[in-house]
């Protein structure tokens, strides 16, 4: 029996071989960065299907470029919002 499961993947950090991966919006984990799709960069969101059975486990790992536009927009909302509530001034703590 098959299981099947997707993913979203966002790149952290790519650097000596190594990428850090942002997993489902949680944890995030190395991974060799000769997994990843060629041309991929930091920032960029990827679209992960996993497939496991029985002796074998295959992952299909591809550029979302819609899905990197959302999570920029989102956070380019994000800190506008913040600017605008943004006084300036001294922290206090």
């Amino acid at each position: 029996m098959s299981k099947h499961s997707k993913h979203t993947w966002v790149v952290d950090v790519i650097e000596d071989g190594s990428a850090s991966i942002e997993v489902d919006g949680r944890a995030v984990t190395p991974i060799p960065a000769w997994l990843l799709p060629e041309g991929v960069k930091e920032g960029d969101v990827l679209s992960v299907t996993h497939d496991r059975g029985e002796g074998k486990s295959a992952l299909l790992i591809e550029t979302d470029p819609d899905a990197k536009k959302k999570a920029l927009d989102k956070s380019a909302k994000q800190v506008s919002r913040k600017s605008k509530n943004d006084r300036g001034g001294d922290i206090q703590l």
